[in-house]
Parts: structure tokens; C-alpha cells; sequence
């Protein structure tokens, strides 16, 4: 994907959500009813393991004062448009974390109340909480949602055949928001098989290399996925293409349910240094079944969130059991 088509996906997602925002919520409000009889269409036990991975609330609780209703939320990020178009204000860039919460949210009664943080989400909480990204493990109060999804999900189709593709390793990306990418291409830059180099920010380093579009990295049968803020962000485009995903263990975890991929069987797991990588990637190099067995795999795994009334469906339910646990709707 070049700059140019992302800039285009972007301008459609912008316009999408901000005429969504005139629509009267009452619209909404009955066409829940009609979503959640999609039910029956789908697998009652797979709609459960999702949803209760997401939310992982088990016993009930109350929301503290700095929750707040949805009405308020909404009201809220209308005042930051108004002061930003017409005052011309500063605001953090969380809009479309608000687009993708609140194109949910609009189907439940306006009263309801949430507790959220936006934003790249590394820490966990001792109360639940609703957010885009969070730890792998003690995450019980991190309640996931499919934020941000402009950016983070994006899946391809990939018409590149590995056998066709380079051997070698490629990655390219900010350095900025982790001192694990900026170690990684310091030690590794100048490794025959990799190709790997940061595009920003801009330093006269053999390591910085310039932008590399999407089209261009498939090219590669190897394609890292290096966590920066929280998750990598790569990870659901090379796991949907014909190239192979190669990461350390991953620590965080996104809508993508990160924590449920499996080592050399969805990706191809490296040390957390990257000191085995040349040798691991060298050895499937070597072994092109298995090589197409992972990405086999890894492809399968990424059908699972193309279906979007599925997707919609189990975003309603993640919060729907999120105001039952919190006691604003009856029900368990």
C-alpha cells in the first residue's frame, strides 16, 4: 500500500464516521435488536471465547467518577472538533479512537456509562477499564476493544508466490517508540540476508534506509514484526500475506488476540535480542514446506476478522457484558 492509497483509506474512514455522527441515535437504538438476533448465525461457543477474551470481567463491579455516559463522551469530542476547526486548537490526535469506540456505543441507551483509556495501552489496571492495546498476561480489568482499526487493521491479498519471492528478511519503520526496533537494526543492519533499516525519523545512520511501501515488502519471503509502542502494527497485514511473519514472543496484545498465536506455527518466534534470527531464518530458507505450512496458518488465523457483521456482533456483545458486569443492565 503506498502512501497515496492509505491516504485515501483514511480520507473514506473520516467521512464515513463524521456523517455517522448526524444520524439520530434512536436509529441505532432499534436496529440493536436486529443485530443481536445475527446470533443464530454464528457458533454460539466461538461467539463466547471471543467475547469473554476480550472481556475477561468475571465478577461484578461498580464504575468509579471518572467514568462517564455516553451522552457526555459524545458531547465532549464534539466541543474538540468545534475548537479545533473553528479555534483552531490543539487537540490529541485520538479521534478515531473515539470514531471506532463510539460507533459501538451509539446502540446502547446514551445514559449507560464507560471507563476508557485511548492511546497505546502497555500497563494493566486494578479496575476494568476500556482500551485498544494491553499486557498479555494480568490483563483481567483490560477490556479490548477494535480501536484505532484505521491504522491497525488492514488486511491484503498477496499475489506474489513465495517461491517468487526474495530470501531475505525485511523490515522497515519508526525507531522512535522503542528501543527494542532501535537496537534490532543497529546490530542487524548490515546483515546479508536482512533488509532492515528505519524510514523516521530521519539520521545520517547506515542504518536509516528510507520509506518502503507495503507492495514493495512482499517482495520479501521474511517480514519482521518488532513491537514499538505496544503492538506491531505490521503484524495482521504480513500474517494475511504469502510472506512470513518472524517476531519475539509477543508481549502485548491488540483485537487481533495477539496472545493466541502460537510459535513457528503462526509466525516464526526469535529470541527477544534477535540473536537467532539469521540462524532460524536460515534454517526455514531451507525448508520451504514448512515455510508454507506457517503462512497456510497464519492466513487461516486472519480469516477469522474479515467477516464484518461478525466483527460488529461481538463488539456489541464485549460491551454489552461491560454495562451487565458493571451493574447498568440486568443480565450476566
Amino acid at each position: 500500500m503506498n502512501k497515496n492509497l492509505i491516504q485515501t483509506r483514511k480520507f473514506k474512514y473520516y467521512l464515513k464516521h463524521s456523517i455517522s455522527l448526524i444520524i439520530p441515535r434512536l436509529f441505532f437504538r432499534i436496529k440493536m435488536k436486529y443485530e443481536l438476533k445475527k446470533i443464530n448465525n454464528y457458533n454460539s461457543k466461538y461467539l463466547r471465547s471471543r467475547v469473554n477474551y476480550y472481556n475477561k470481567i468475571v465478577e461484578n463491579f461498580q464504575l468509579g467518577e471518572d467514568a462517564v455516559n455516553i451522552d457526555t463522551l459524545f458531547n465532549l469530542q464534539i466541543e474538540k472538533f468545534i475548537d479545533k476547526i473553528f479555534k483552531k486548537k490543539k487537540i490529541k490526535k485520538r479521534t478515531t479512537y473515539f470514531f471506532d469506540l463510539y460507533n459501538y456505543l451509539s446502540y446502547f441507551p446514551s445514559f449507560l456509562k464507560v471507563r476508557f483509556k485511548f492511546g497505546d495501552i502497555t500497563e494493566n489496571f486494578s479496575k476494568p477499564i476500556i482500551v485498544k492495546s494491553r499486557p498479555i498476561n494480568n490483563n483481567t480489568n483490560s477490556v479490548l476493544m477494535k480501536l484505532n482499526k484505521v491504522r491497525h487493521f488492514y488486511f491484503l491479498k498477496d499475489n506474489i508466490n513465495f517461491h517468487e519471492k526474495k530470501n531475505k528478511a525485511v523490515w522497515r519503520g519508526n525507531s522512535n517508540n522503542s528501543i527494542a526496533r532501535l537496537n534490532f537494526i543497529k546490530n542487524y543492519h548490515n546483515v546479508s540476508i536482512f533488509d532492515v533499516g528505519q524510514h523516521n525519523p530521519k539520521v545520517n545512520k547506515p542504518w536509516f534506509k528510507g520509506y518502503m511501501p507495503i507492495s514493495k515488502q512482499l517482495n520479501y519471503k521474511f517480514i519482521f514484526c518488532i513491537e514499538g509502542a505496544d503492538t506491531a502494527t505490521n503484524i495482521k497485514w504480513v500474517m494475511s500475506s504469502n510472506s512470513l511473519c518472524v517476531m519475539p514472543k509477543p508481549k502485548y496484545e491488540t483485537w487481533f488476540m495477539e496472545g493466541k498465536l502460537i510459535k513457528d506455527f503462526h509466525y516464526i518466534e526469535v529470541e527477544d535480542d534477535f540473536s537467532n534470527a539469521e540462524r532460524k531464518i536460515l534454517f526455514y530458507m531451507k525448508n520451504i514446506d514448512k515455510c508454507l505450512k506457517i503462512i497456510e496458518n497464519a492466513n487461516c488465523y486472519t480469516e477469522q476478522f474479515k467477516d464484518p457483521k461478525l466483527e460488529k456482533l461481538i463488539s456489541l456483545l464485549v460491551l454489552d457484558k461491560f454495562f451487565k458486569k458493571s451493574n447498568q443492565k440486568n443480565g450476566t
